[in-house]
């Protein structure tokens, strides 16, 4: 097991040395073609997924304006199809207002029913009832002695609503065609305004399924009316056994009708479980639902089978960046020993401007910073109080007697004192953000920033401190204790951010140091 997984990692290094060798992965320029190439690459295949994806959900915008505008025109027409067979009613009604239903002329009626029927190319027969059932007049030339329709549901739907308005009911077989109908019934009252009877007219399936026709769909597209309650009247494509079925389930019924009378969406019927862009349309009179459903698998092959040159064209752009970027590498790497050499004398001259950049903002003698870097981190540390609205304190710090120092011992003595007195200064927790300074000669300073006035005196006590603690022999000073001492002098400023505002600072700092050395030295004072 060992020895395979060594064998495999022996395989895997030189592979991906290889890989790398390939396109030149080890040089800047590689680097750069490699990831010029590859968003060149990425952006060719995610315009083309989006120009596809744009085109699918215009495809789809399209359909669904088109479903609905379908279900629209088929609303208006059971709209009209009805409202006419309404009129109708009302005629008929009006007509027998001021007779009894159980002594009419039956074919004085009879010659009005067919009169309408014929009008009306959509109605498959007109006929009155009695408060029993009872045939008292049709359209037809005969009926039948001994007919009674009072177990229809439209019948004892009359029977029980006292309204007198349009009812519509679910598809039935007619029992004198055998022909599938809908039956569209009102009401007669009596002058006490009791149950006298109905009148019916019906619509045969086929008017419907003639109408829905006339539309070209494709093989599983649907067109359908149904009730408010979901039952099922005429469904194109399906056979008559889909009549009456009851679909509330759908979306439709459980969705999309709760919050708009007319739209479009996508769901999967609740007829054959097939995924459809639908558009429907309550009808405004009637309770009533048409819909139409486009196939959407069968719209996505079609879209899909359209699409095909533009899916080649992406396939030949990929292919053909790939091979722009094999001659690409093949360049890169005949010249990357050049580009390898180049880097490295890049690298070499930027390190050394960075020695010597580094080497023009230190002091050469104790390593601090030195007076141009102060002056450039002072401007910066000002704005930076004026965008924060925080505090900037400056400490001036002074070796007292210096000048004695040196007339006693000498310069290069006086050289090593100032650099243990750097050191001492350094040592102050001053913070990470904080600048400490040769200012010149044997002036040094401290940049304080984010800090307030009593720690920034704290800070220069702790300075002082420090260098007293150093116990440099100093023959020459007038301190009592005859070591090396210095004073400081702070000032904090608020608001900063101005020229004027550096030198400010700087002048209210020396002031407060001109003050300490005027106390007694060896101190630190804030101005």
């Amino acid at each position: 097991m060992l020895s395979r997984s060594r064998i495999t990692g022996e395989i895997a290094l030189p592979l991906g040395k290889q890989i790398s060798g390939a396109l030149a992965l080890d040089s800047s320029l590689g680097r750069t073609i490699a990831l010029f190439m590859t968003l060149l690459l990425l952006a060719g295949i995610l315009t083309s997924a989006w120009t596809l994806d744009r085109s699918w959900q215009r495809t789809v915008e399209d359909t669904e304006r088109n479903a609905v505008n379908l279900s629209i025109s088929q609303a208006r027409q059971a709209e009209d199809t009805f409202l006419q067979i309404e009129l109708a009613l009302t005629d008929v009604r009006r007509s027998l207002a001021m007779e009894n239903i159980s002594t009419i002329d039956a074919g004085k009626y009879h010659v009005l029913l067919e009169e309408l029927t014929r009008k009306l190319p959509q109605l498959h027969g007109m006929f009155i009832y009695d408060a029993q059932g009872n045939w008292k007049a049709t359209s037809y030339n005969h009926a039948p002695a001994t007919a009674n329709n009072g177990d229809r549901e439209y019948f004892i739907y009359h029977r029980e609503n006292p309204r007198g308005g349009i009812h519509i009911g679910q598809v039935i077989r007619s029992r004198t065609t055998n022909d599938l109908i809908i039956p569209v019934s009102v009401r007669i009252n009596d002058p006490a305004g009791g149950f006298a009877g109905v009148i019916l007219a019906t619509v045969t399936i086929d008017y419907f399924r003639h109408f829905y026709n006339y539309f070209e769909l494709e093989g599983r597209d649907l067109l359908a009316m149904m009730n408010v309650d979901g039952t099922a009247i005429y469904v194109r494509p399906f056979p008559d056994s889909v009549i009456n079925r009851n679909l509330s389930s759908s979306p439709l019924f459980t969705r999309e009708l709760t919050q708009k009378d007319r739209g479009s969406a996508t769901w999967t019927s609740a007829v054959d479980n097939i995924e459809r862009i639908f558009g429907f349309a309550r009808l405004e009179r009637y309770p009533l639902v048409v819909a139409a459903g486009y196939d959407k698998p069968a719209l996505w092959s079609r879209w899909l089978r359209d699409s095909l040159p533009e899916i080649i064209l992406s396939v030949v752009f990929s292919l053909g960046v790939l091979l722009i970027g094999s001659v690409v590498f093949r360049q890169v790497r005949l010249n990357v020993k050049n580009q390898v050499e180049l880097a490295t004398l890049r690298d070499e001259l930027t390190s050394i401007n960075h020695t010597l950049q580094t080497m023009a903002l230190a002091d050469g003698l104790t390593g601090l910073a030195n007076r141009r870097q102060f002056e450039l981190t002072l401007a910066a540390q000002l704005k930076h109080a004026e965008r924060r609205g925080t505090p900037l304190s400056l400490v001036m710090i002074d070796v007292d007697y210096f000048k004695n120092y040196n007339d006693t011992y000498g310069h290069v003595a006086g050289d090593e004192c100032l650099r243990r007195v750097g050191d001492a200064l350094s040592t102050v927790p001053a913070g990470p953000n904080a600048l400490i300074a040769r200012y010149g000669g044997e002036e040094f300073a401290m940049i304080l920033p984010d800090t307030e006035r009593e720690a920034a005196l704290k800070l220069a006590q702790h300075a002082v401190e420090n260098v007293r603690a150093l116990r440099i022999p100093h023959s020459a000073t007038q301190v009592a204790a005859q070591i090396v001492t210095i004073s400081a002098g702070s000032y904090t400023l608020r608001q900063a951010g101005s020229d004027l505002d550096a030198l400010t600072i700087k002048e209210n700092a020396d002031k407060a140091l001109y003050e300490a050395k005027t106390a007694g030295k060896d101190r630190a004072l804030s101005a």
